[in-house]
């Protein structure tokens, strides 16, 4: 349980903010664009300028959870992209993002691993009730880690993140 939350805080800590140039690189590979308003062939260019191809995206999004997609296309990934049950949220305050806490002292994550696929999309719903309750209406990203995964102790490891708005 420490070692996950040693990796969230460390993961947490890389990773950088959801502004920038929309371009859907921003330091750590993660996107800069919610789903809002763009085509899938819009996700998959931005996806082609990530190393991994890769672009997270937030759909339908609610006070209590949101359809989270990830678009795959191009980029170099050596081996298969996976991400796990583990997420985050943060909510943007002026000029910068503070993570959430969990309504939860003792959470534990679930260690199964979902594929991405390569060249196409796979979709993910969040329901955040549970951990985060209704969120107010405000500006937040949901993170998550992703892995190039080529075998048993080789792989790579980096965080994205899907920008999104509550009404």
């Amino acid at each position: 349980m420490k070692r996950w939350l040693a990796l969230a805080l460390l993961l947490t800590a890389l990773l950088t903010g959801c502004g920038g140039a929309g371009s859907g690189e921003n330091g750590n590979g993660s996107s800069d664009q919610n789903a809002a308003g763009h085509t899938g062939g819009d996700l998959a260019a931005q996806a082609q300028q990530d190393p991994w191809g890769l672009v997270l995206a937030a759909e339908d999004v609610t006070a209590t959870g949101l359809t989270l997609r990830f678009v795959q296309s191009g980029g170099s990934p050596s081996g298969e992209l996976e991400t796990g049950s583990l997420y985050w949220l943060e909510r943007e305050t002026g000029d910068s993002w503070e993570k959430l806490e969990p309504l939860i002292e003792d959470l534990a994550w679930t260690t199964e691993a979902y594929l991405i696929a390569m060249d196409g999309e796979t979709e993910m719903t969040v329901d955040w009730t549970a951990l985060y309750g209704e969120l107010p209406s405000g500006s937040y990203r949901l993170g998550k880690s992703v892995m190039d995964f080529r075998d048993t102790g080789d792989y790579d490891q980096k965080g994205y993140y899907a920008c999104f708005a509550v009404a």
